[in-house]
């Protein structure tokens, strides 16, 4: 075990930057052994103890290391692992039994694929006047827990059609169609049609190019002659005697760490973290192809790794910072957002 050059990380909480991503995943992947049929469902920053953050000064050395969840595709188990970045090493290779990762990405797009080359849901989308599949969207819902998906990676699909050009397909859902998909394997297991309902016709683009703006709206103007009121330190952010540092998970998405306030002289401590715990969502529908969706939006989905890249003067006006998040996709491969 080869101790590694000091962390060029500020701060213990500093999220890990693409090259101490792509360093982990390839310490993991030697050690464990890794193959293409094991996915990476997430990879963040192990954070320290708490007692060890409160306790840093700087300048103090500090090891750095990564958690990672990973799937194994040749037989559906899952690990969690820490891996030391200071050390060069993996520390805990930990199984995890009768759970399931979240979805990733990548299984987005091969569940859709799988569905369309499915006879079976074929003939489903002609009983509704769906004959192109490229004009078919499949998204991969999570199973939930019925009994059938254990010991199994299912997933309960749903179906959308693309009606006018390539806008907005949600507007347009394959109703009573239900496609059970392995996702180990990326093969239909069976479709469950409850019965024809006609697709919904009317456009859902709610797009510039979709539809004119809207008329009577007069020019807004944001702007900070002197610049922000903030200060940015690395990833610290302080503000009207507030202070606080941010980082970013797959899971989570936005975590705010440290947050203070500054009171008579001192920094009075508000809370350590903050972040989403889960964002729930029960759909409550009665109907035969609804009432199982019921969405985890973060230990499901990783709602954090849904994040798209914001654009100045588009996403936000004024005196904005942008921050970098790196994740990894199903691969490994670092993905900067």
């Amino acid at each position: 075990m080869t101790e590694r050059p000091a962390a060029v990380a500020d701060h213990p909480l500093a999220p890990l930057t693409l090259e101490e991503v792509r360093e982990a995943v390839g310490i993991v992947r030697e050690e464990r052994d890794l193959g293409p049929r094991h996915r990476f469902a997430g990879l963040t920053l192990n954070e320290p103890p708490k007692e060890d953050v409160l306790a840093f000064e700087d300048g103090d050395a500090f090891e750095r290391e990564a958690f990672a969840v990973i799937l194994d595709g040749n037989d559906g188990s899952t690990y969690e692992a820490v891996i030391s970045l200071t050390r060069g090493a993996v520390t805990s290779w930990t199984h995890i039994p009768d759970i399931q990762p979240p979805i990733v990405l990548e299984e987005f797009d091969e569940c859709e694929a799988a569905c369309k080359e499915s006879p079976e849901f074929q003939e489903a989308l002609r009983k509704r006047g769906v004959d192109d599949m490229d004009r078919v969207l499949v998204d991969p819902w999570s199973a939930g827990s019925y009994g059938d998906e254990e010991g199994r990676r299912l997933s309960r699909a749903l179906t959308w059609v693309y009606v006018d050009g390539d806008h907005n397909a949600y507007a347009h859902p394959v109703d009573n169609l239900v496609t059970i998909v392995d996702l180990n394997e990326m093969e239909v297991v069976r479709v469950e049609d409850h019965g024809v309902v006609p697709v919904p016709q009317e456009s859902g683009a709610y797009e510039p190019n979709g539809r004119p703006a809207r008329a009577g709206l007069k020019p807004l103007e944001i702007t900070q002659p002197e610049g922000p009121s903030f200060e940015i330190d690395g990833h610290e952010i302080r503000w009207q005697k507030w202070s606080f540092r941010i980082g970013f998970t797959p899971r989570e998405g936005l975590v705010l760490y440290t947050v203070g306030y500054e009171d008579g002289g001192r920094v009075r401590p508000v809370l350590y973290r903050a972040s989403l715990s889960e964002m729930v969502v029960p759909y409550g529908d009665p109907r035969p192809g609804q009432w199982r969706k019921n969405a985890f939006d973060a230990g499901e989905y990783n709602v954090g790794a849904l994040a798209n890249s914001l654009e100045l003067g588009c996403d936000c006006l004024g005196e904005i910072r942008y921050f970098d998040a790196v994740m990894v996709n199903g691969a490994g491969d670092p993905v900067e957002i």
